[in-house]
């Protein structure tokens, strides 16, 4: 039977890791808020770990050579300053390589809704209607106008048209659903349908 001819092999050992390094990844944020709790890290793109906008942590069991470290899922205001992300590392066995991502994060980038409301029908509500956008205050339109809402939250909003007389009816349902898009004005299209009701006939005695 053969012996073990070096001792590199094993002799169906565990593996010896002990050239192996680590890497740490140190994160500052700057400027505004985030706008999220968490970014992500991947290691020569796999290995995702995820990050605090100012914090830190630590790829184990790191091979010798030079490797590449990503920084991302920054939100839309965020962007990687200096020389950007991914960034090449180099690690020795035993050490710890450190690597160090400056975020920078201006004003948050915002979206709004452009709002267009049309009545038909026999009858109008004369008064008006209450316009609820989730986010922002109430506010009072016309039964044909528009109004234009920014700086929301990019996402989905409720849109709600109030005070909307028993004779009318909000088309395609009241309220419904509208995503807002950062850095966009979407048009939303609100259409009332209203007609008279003639309510009970009066009794004419003979």
């Amino acid at each position: 039977m053969l012996a073990c001819a070096a001792a590199s092999l094993g002799c169906g050992s565990a593996i010896d890791t002990t050239s192996d390094g680590r890497i740490r990844i140190n994160i500052t944020t700057s400027g505004a808020d985030p706008q999220t709790e968490e970014y992500l890290l991947t290691l020569d793109g796999a290995r995702p770990l995820s990050v605090t906008p100012n914090g830190s942590t630590i790829y184990d069991a790191v091979p010798e050579g030079t490797h590449v470290v990503h920084l991302f899922a920054l939100a839309d205001n965020c962007v990687v300053s200096g020389t950007g992300s991914p960034r090449s590392v180099s690690v020795r066995g035993g050490e710890v390589a450190e690597i160090s991502f400056n975020v920078v994060c201006g004003p948050p980038i915002t979206g709004g809704f452009r709002i267009v409301v049309t009545s038909i029908g026999t009858e109008t509500d004369e008064d008006g209607y209450q316009l609820s956008v989730a986010g922002a205050p109430l506010r009072i339109i016309p039964v044909n106008a528009e109004e234009t809402y920014q700086g929301l939250d990019p996402g989905v909003h409720l849109v709600t048209l109030k005070d909307v007389a028993d004779f009318c009816d909000v088309q395609g349902g009241n309220p419904q659903l509208y995503t807002v898009v950062a850095g966009k004005t979407v048009r939303v299209a609100i259409r009332v349908e209203c007609g008279g009701d003639p309510g009970p006939l009066d009794y004419v005695s003979p």
